[in-house]
């Protein structure tokens, strides 16, 4: 009877969560089209010249202001500009004439498609302005300017509604307006007007917004990759390729690609001179890609979102392509820009701007990390019982063996820790298994749980039990669908690695998402913990294409309205941490201390922009020290960016080569000894805001926070001297 009660609880609790998801919910199919074809062909706009990509500075027409920056527009070209009214600077849609280069800048740009083997790559400037087939109107603080955008003028002139199927034209409007010192720009896309049968692929909006060719040596992009980074447009890079980001990583409904997302957050910037922007993807962040390019023969120094508005799935085959059309996405997308001058023109201030964004628009929580304890939490993933590659169940660390390894690190001055519980469930690696049910019982009895939390209790230490939720042992009737009507399924690396989990993983359809954190909460229901550790969910993004049709979009909102239910009087712990699934959460694990894209370098280089962000609100840690080909080096990355210490380990000896990282006896001095000198670095700084961070000197870094406390982190095999603050070798120190 108590159960029943709890589950009602719990249901009554999601429908309340889920009161968002009302008129954006999903319960119906889509349909979708599939077209083959032989020798695909994409056909870009003719160049019409600089009289429609350049803008010249001269025919601005000042609009409205608000706080800091005042709008333009130039009437000729249809485009706008911003004006930072403190610093003089101006941010243009398109180039001016100064530029020699012969760019397709423009202030939109589609793709569009009909079915068969042409892909169209047109702009607004070329195939509406220059035709006479845009205008615009002014509102009260905006400016709104309607495109019909076509292969030639008689096209873009006809009305829409007496144009053939299939016929290549576009109608849309992109208004930007001015409000509370910031610059918004909208597209409505259930605005949009096509004929019959064609689609809408992609839109780049102000792809060369702020765009520029000389650089200064402070000068630089910022992309959202990993945990941020900057091309330093200043310094050369012979091997530099395009950035592309999809945010929240690939939707794994229209790509083959199941990697972990590697872009955790909508949104980028630049910097030029004394002046930078940001822009924060505030709608449409789920169909959002980021590029991002360096100056050269075709191309500015430019940085942009595009928007997949039509899910596609394309195959190559040696002698035909594929193409698969789904969902059209048909509301909003909006970016926010937010302009910065002075000292605060720099990606410290970029990462503030967009804190205080993201906390207005209730993306992150304003609550602060609690702090019961003055000593950093150490973060221990310890694996329980664990599924071989050969199928065959073992036990890595029991109960009795958790007990004693948590009594001998207190023992050893570890004062407090965050104990993530891998592997407890029965017959399932991270607690995958469709139908949850008890803990295994080979990892020990009931009274042996409950003695291990005892004593963590007892210390004041956490516990967290460690599941999957969106992925498991593959079975075909519980995986969600791709467009091409296929499971969606990840094939896993079957060598003898450790934590490596099964030979196929599925993803769970979404309609089932509620009922597998019901199983959750009542698999775990009759034993005590302080929180869940979710393995997957701040980490992977799709569509569902199965018979109760999930957009990427919905499927975001009811990951966003099913977490509250979890943390329901527990803590929560969400690895990686795709920002759509941070407001609930109390600590992320393994987050992305290094960009993806591309090797760091002189001219490539990774910051703490997403630790800036999260630093005070939630606790993070990066990937397990011991698990690293550099431990100390790892420890030093993971001071620098304000991580609590990570360690994974496992109590009974597995495999020799293995051993040597992840069984605890193989390191655990050395990794008390890392902690001791973490917790002296960062123990004081657990709630406070990370305000700057910067390379002092080469190999040595000051991370600096809101309480006058300054951390120095000295990577290099020499000690250092700065400001009379002596930093040993490989080594850190903190002052105040």
């Amino acid at each position: 009877m108590r159960k029943s009660r709890y589950t009602y609880f719990i249901k009554i609790i999601s429908l309340i969560c889920l009161v968002t998801l009302l008129f954006s919910s999903c319960g119906n199919s889509v349909s979708t089209k599939s077209t083959v074809f032989k020798d695909a062909n994409i056909q870009v706009a003719e160049n019409k010249g600089d009289s429609v990509h350049k803008a010249d500075v001269a025919n601005y027409e000042s609009v409205c202001k608000s706080g800091l920056i005042e709008m333009l527009i130039d009437k000729t070209t249809m485009t706008v500009a911003i004006k930072d009214t403190n610093s003089g600077n101006l941010w243009t849609t398109l180039p001016q004439p100064d530029i020699s280069k012969n760019l397709n800048s423009s202030a939109v740009e589609i793709t569009l498609s009909n079915g068969d083997k042409n892909t169209y790559v047109l702009n607004s400037q070329d195939n509406s302005v220059a035709f006479g087939n845009a205008s615009y109107t002014v509102g009260e603080n905006s400016v709104s300017v309607k495109y019909a955008i076509s292969l030639d003028t008689e096209t873009g002139k006809e009305d829409i509604k007496n144009l053939k199927d299939k016929e290549i034209r576009a109608d849309l409007t992109i208004m930007y307006t001015l409000r509370d010192g910031s610059f918004f720009v909208n597209v409505s896309m259930n605005t949009l007007s096509l004929p019959k049968g064609v689609y809408l692929e992609k839109i780049k909006i102000l792809g060369d917004f702020g765009a520029f060719e000389q650089s200064g040596a402070d000068d630089y992009i910022f992309v959202p990759d990993g945990s941020g980074a900057l091309i330093m447009t200043g310094v050369a890079d012979e091997s530099f390729e395009p950035i592309s980001l999809s945010v929240y990583g690939d939707d794994l409904a229209a790509s083959d690609n199941t990697q972990n997302s590697n872009c955790l957050v909508g949104t980028f910037g630049m910097k030029h001179g004394n002046s930078a922007f940001l822009c924060i993807i505030e709608q449409g962040d789920s169909i959002a890609e980021i590029n991002a390019n360096r100056n050269n023969d075709n191309s500015l120094n430019n940085v942009s979102a595009t928007f997949k508005t039509t899910d596609i799935y394309t195959k190559q085959n040696n002698n035909s392509v594929k193409k698969v059309y789904g969902y059209t996405y048909k509301n909003e997308i909006t970016l926010c820009y937010r302009f910065l001058s002075g000292k605060s023109a720099t990606y410290s201030g970029m990462a503030t701007a967009c804190r205080e964004n993201l906390i207005r628009n209730s993306v992150l929580s304003t609550k602060k990390v609690d702090i019961e304890s003055t000593n950093l939490p150490l973060v221990l993933s310890l694996q329980g019982g664990y599924i071989k590659p050969n199928n065959k169940y073992t036990v890595l660390s029991n109960f009795a063996q958790a007990k004693d390894l948590m009594t001998l690190l207190k023992a050893k001055g570890v004062n407090n820790a965050f104990l993530r519980y891998n592997g407890l469930y029965i017959e399932a690696n991270n607690g995958s298994n469709n139908t949850f049910g008890d803990f295994s019982k080979k990892l020990g009895k009931n009274k042996e749980f409950q003695e291990l939390y005892s004593y963590l209790n007892s210390q004041k230490f956490s516990l967290f039990l460690d599941t999957d939720i969106l992925t498991f042992d593959y079975e075909g009737s519980q995986s969600a669908e791709n467009l091409n009507g296929s499971n969606i399924k990840q094939s896993k690396n079957k060598a003898a690695d450790f934590p490596n989990a099964f030979s196929a993983q599925g993803f769970l359809k979404m309609k089932k998402l509620e009922n597998r954190i019901e199983n959750i909460l009542n698999a775990s229901f009759s034993v005590s913990f302080d929180g869940y550790s979710l393995n997957d969910i701040g980490s992977y993004l799709y569509s569902d294409y199965s018979s109760d049709f999930y957009s990427r979009t919905v499927s975001n909102k009811e990951l966003f309205a099913q977490l509250p239910v979890l943390a329901t009087q527990k803590k929560l712990m969400i690895d990686t941490g795709n920002f759509y699934a941070l407001k609930s959460a109390d600590i992320v694990s393994n987050i992305p201390m290094s960009p993806a894209k591309a090797n760091e370098s002189g001219a490539y280089v990774g910051i703490p922009f997403v630790q800036m962000m999260l630093h005070g609100i939630c606790e993070y840690s990066a990937e397990a020290m011991n698990g690293t080909d550099d431990i100390t080096k790892a420890f030093l990355k993971s001071v620098e960016y304000g991580c609590l210490p990570s360690v994974s380990w496992y109590c009974s000896p597995y495999d020799d080569t293995l051993d040597q990282k992840y069984y605890y006896d193989s390191n655990i001095n050395d990794i008390v000894a890392l902690y001791t000198k973490a917790n002296s670095a960062l123990a004081s700084v657990r709630d406070a805001r990370m305000t700057a961070h910067g390379k002092v000197q080469e190999g040595v870094y000051c991370t600096e926070y809101n309480n006058s406390i300054k951390v120095y982190v000295n990577y290099t095999d020499t000690a250092v001297t700065i400001n009379g603050i002596t930093v040993n070798a490989n080594d850190c120190v903190a002052i105040s």
